[in-house]
């Protein structure tokens, strides 16, 4: 901001009188950076003497900021330079709070004198702190998602990819941002990226299969799906591209086809029974290889609908036998005929079958059906065990998955769940605007009762207070174990938490667990609870505030609590 051509030199009695008229922190400096005076802003802003001649800056700055400021204090600005410095300035309270400094030369000849004024940007390093906060809360949230997802700018290069993604790919998120996406991806489908990122970038959604290949995860198979990310003019800001992996359903498909292959190879030659029916005429006629699947003799010919209802099990009879009104249906859909059914061979034999045909139409009219039988027994059986192993499967996972989320001593939610639960809430309560309530739980003199009566006697103790927190919380509460015998929970759209604070103990105390070395005779708790108005904190913050009101509850005389409201924005 300094500017040679229109300074006028003023003498120091004016320069210092001046100060006092600035609504802002100012000082006048000399050219090697030591302090001649601070205005009545500064003076009152830091709560210093009346003149504050001869000040040392380490008064008004932290330590860590000193050799900045001296450097820049003494540094000739270049012709038409404005120099700037971010940096704290100790206030009256003892914190010390954030401001842009700037400087201006207002003597000079051989008594150098600098004005060294400062704008407040506390609010700026707050909003750039959550936002910070924000973004690294979101790219976690990306990394627990299986699906690759990443963000691309509209020429091509990655902007963000999270961790299943450098996994697919076989790179790491430093190596691979600021590249151009398709150049990370196999080359036979390059081509159809760059198709699908175009469709994309001109604003309209798109997809394209792909694959991958890398020494962690071997081949997978993708679909990709690019959706645009508009500003706030309609224009394409970037593409957000979320990759699922279909390595399963391509190789399910890819195994249909072998069979279909088969099925058609084995008919060619014979392997299976073939038969024409004319719907009209009630005409059935079938070859010897069909007669072999039914169990039948082909001497003994079967020729009609109604002779043929006798060979299908009683369940599958009538949905095996009504060809007309599936021809009808079939043919309204523009589909061909396939069912499923079983047969009873004169032995007693049960065995499935699979019959296919292709139905000729005249105006409109199913006229006929020519198609085949299949004896897939076998198969429908290996079917079924699978169903039941895939069925076990996912039983088997959703308990796996509970127990990730469940701490094994108490069977409530432990931390890792917190965290999530917490980011969630967090999330919604900034959406809404509502209130969010976080607090940490410690049972008193535990370590005490662990050496009087043994830690199995404490794992006891600690389910019993863990069902009995639990038991008192609402629905929308979440109650977890944080660790040892710290316990932590979130209220969403809670402005008070008293009243859940006194179940808490109340629900503790009426256990009874007894304790002698408590003054109270029993085991109790104490809690900390923070109570954030406008959200404006982080989840890590939120965590830390109550934590600090809990310690601040132990030092109080224990069971009991604290409660802090968090100031707002």
């Amino acid at each position: 901001m300094s500017d040679s051509t229109d300074r006028q030199d003023m003498g120091p009695d004016a320069l210092l009188a001046a100060l006092d008229t600035l609504g802002i922190p100012a000082a006048i400096t000399t050219e090697d950076g030591g302090i001649i005076g601070l205005g009545r802003t500064w003076r009152d802003f830091a709560a210093l003497d009346e003149t504050a001649g001869g000040m040392a800056w380490d008064r008004l700055v932290p330590a860590s900021h000193l050799d900045a400021l001296r450097a820049w204090l003494t540094r000739m600005p270049c012709e038409g330079e404005a120099p700037a410095l971010e940096c704290p300035l100790a206030h009256a309270s003892g914190a010390m709070r954030w401001h842009q400094l700037g400087k201006r030369l207002v003597a000079s000849g051989e008594a150098v004198r600098w004005l060294c004024y400062a704008t407040d940007i506390g609010a700026l390093k707050r909003r750039e702190t959550r936002l910070n906060d924000e973004a690294s809360l979101q790219a976690k949230m990306l990394d627990v998602s299986v699906d690759c997802i990443k963000l691309i700018a509209p020429d091509g290069c990655l902007l963000h990819i999270n961790r299943a993604g450098c996994l697919a790919l076989g790179v790491s998120a430093e190596e691979s941002v600021g590249k151009r996406w398709s150049s990370l991806l196999p080359e036979e489908i390059r081509a159809s990226a760059e198709a699908s990122l175009a469709d994309a970038t001109a604003g309209r959604t798109s997809r394209f299969p792909g694959r991958s290949v890398s020494d962690a995860m071997g081949e997978q198979f993708w679909d990709n799906l690019l959706t645009p990310v508009l500003d706030e003019d309609g224009g394409t800001r970037s593409v957000l591209c979320v990759s699922r992996e279909v390595t399963a359903e391509h190789r399910a498909v890819q195994t249909l086809r072998e069979n279909e292959g088969r099925l058609a190879m084995a008919a060619k030659v014979g392997g299976l029974g073939i038969w024409d029916y004319d719907i009209a005429g009630d005409r059935l006629h079938c070859d010897a290889s069909w007669y072999r699947i039914m169990g039948r003799d082909p001497s003994d010919t079967i020729q009609t609908i109604a002779e043929f209802r006798p060979l299908i099990h009683p369940e599958d009879v009538d949905r095996a036998t009504d060809v007309g009104r599936t021809a009808s249906d079939l043919l309204a859909e523009d589909l061909d005929y396939s069912i499923t059914f079983r047969v009873v061979r004169p032995n007693g034999d049960i065995r499935w079958v699979r019959s296919l045909a292709y139905l000729e139409q005249k105006e409109g009219r199913a006229v006929r059906a020519v198609g085949f039988v299949a004896d897939i027994t076998d198969a429908w059986r290996g079917e079924l065990a699978l169903r039941d192993a895939n069925r076990a499967l996912e039983e088997e996972k959703t308990s796996l998955a509970r127990k990730v989320l469940e701490d094994p001593l108490t069977g409530i939610s432990n931390r890792r769940h917190l965290d999530s639960e917490l980011a969630r809430v967090w999330v919604h309560a900034n959406e809404t605007a509502q209130p969010l309530c976080v607090g940490m739980i410690d049972v008193d003199r535990f370590k005490q009762f662990n050496d009087r009566y043994g830690h199995l006697a404490g794992d006891a103790a600690l389910k019993r207070i863990a069902k009995a927190l639990q038991g008192v919380a609402r629905r929308t509460d979440l109650v977890a174990r944080y660790g040892g015998e710290e316990f932590a929970f979130v209220l969403a759209g809670t402005a008070d938490p008293t009243v859940t604070m006194d179940r808490f103990l109340d629900a503790v105390a009426g256990l009874a667990i007894p304790h002698e070395d408590s003054p109270t005779g029993r085991l109790s708790i104490s809690g900390g609870v923070v109570v954030s108005l406008s959200v404006t904190e982080s989840p890590k913050h939120l965590i830390q505030a109550s934590d600090e009101a809990l310690y601040e509850a132990k030092l109080g005389g224990r069971d009991r609590f604290v409660v802090r409201v968090l100031p707002g924005p």
